[in-house]
């Protein structure tokens, strides 16, 4: 029995969709990728396979959260075309990707064996930084919250208007170790 959750394909058919059209190469990358997932030992996350609007790609991603909150945080996708695969921090609902290297982005070329587990590793790589909610209590009782990785501080989500003045947050929760 397959207890493998990453990476499983969705039937279309069950939402009364067309079913997908994946290729030989598109299915062979992720049987690879969801071979290395095996070996992860990093907390869980959804993740998931199908194409983006403009059909254009096979599209794997992972979506980080706060589950308490019940909040996306941001999500990082794979746009793989066969030889090759574009990846970074998705910047909109259509999963177009922030090109600068500081979201994560990259290219690469090469069998679909070494783009796969290329990606393996790099997904396993942010599923294994830590998240942190930061909050300032706000005169309305609401607080102003950001979500930032623990390891460099780069802000993956922010709601209400947080302190200009670069107060200290009095409250820092652990949200994914």
């Amino acid at each position: 029995m397959d207890v493998n959750s990453w990476f499983e394909v969705e039937i279309p058919e069950e939402y009364g969709e067309e079913p997908w059209d994946f290729g030989e190469a598109e299915l062979t990358f992720l049987a690879a990728l969801r071979a290395r997932t095996a070996d992860w030992r990093v907390p869980w996350a959804p993740s998931q396979v199908g194409r983006p609007e403009d059909e254009s790609s096979f599209l794997v991603y992972i979506s980080l959260l706060d589950e308490a909150r019940r909040l996306v945080l941001a999500q990082w996708a794979v746009h793989f075309y066969g030889t090759h695969v574009v990846a970074g921090k998705a910047c909109d609902q259509f999963f177009n990707l922030h090109e600068s290297p500081e979201h994560g982005f990259f290219r690469a070329s090469g069998t679909v064996e070494e783009l796969a587990e290329r990606c393996a590793d790099w997904f396993e790589s942010l599923l294994s930084r830590p998240i942190v909610r930061v909050e300032w209590p706000c005169e309305d009782r609401k607080h102003a919250t950001r979500w930032e990785f623990a390891d460099t501080g780069e802000v993956l989500a922010a709601r209400g208007s947080i302190p200009a003045d670069g107060s200290s947050p009095p409250h820092r929760r652990l949200v994914r170790p």
